[in-house]
Order: C-alpha cells, then structure tokens, then sequence
C-alpha cells in the first residue's frame, strides 16, 4: 500500500545559491532530505540507516511542490518523487530502530 505525503523547496533556501545560477535547481541530496524528514515524521521510532538506491530522473526547480509516494516492507521504504504524474526521484531506503527514547 502506498502512503503520499507532499513538500517543497524555498527558492531562498541557503543549498541553491550555489546550484546553478541563473538557472537553479534542486540537488538531490535537499530531495533525500525532505523524504526523511517525513518518513521521520511518519515513523518517529526508526530512523533510516542507508540509502540503498536513489535515481534521480528529472530536475526539480526550487518552489515546486511535490508529492512522495511510499511504501513500507520490513526494515525498507521504497519512495517515488513526482510533480502530477511526472516521476523525478525514486529510490529505496533502509530503517533501523531507534527505541522510544531516541
């Protein structure tokens, strides 16, 4: 079953200055990010513990909004990035256990 959940980048964020002036987009280590904060959200008693793929397919320009499709299997999440029903970024990740007090 899949799960969706939405975000999107600031054009001011500090990580695009640099990015390509004139001509930003957004690097896909700031897409890894807003997927985990979410899943981190989601899943407030594991933590991911690796990128096991990520394949990013197409630009994203910063203030797009974007939705995260995800599916949870033992100990991984399997996740899409899409603008409509363009898909950007998929990948898959690994979760751990952090404990109630992490």
């Amino acid at each position: 079953m899949w799960t969706e959940t939405s975000a999107a980048v600031p054009a001011d964020h500090p990580c695009l200055a640099g990015h390509f002036p004139g001509n930003p987009i957004v690097p896909g280590t700031l897409i890894l990010d807003r997927v985990i904060d979410r899943l981190n959200r989601r899943y407030p008693h594991e933590r991911v513990s690796e990128v096991i793929i990520a394949k990013f397919l197409r630009p994203l320009a910063p203030e797009t909004p974007f939705q995260i499709h995800y599916s949870e299997k033992p100990g991984q999440v399997i996740f899409e990035c899409r603008v409509e029903d363009v898909t950007f970024t998929t990948g898959k990740l690994a979760l751990a256990n952090s404990g109630p007090g992490c």
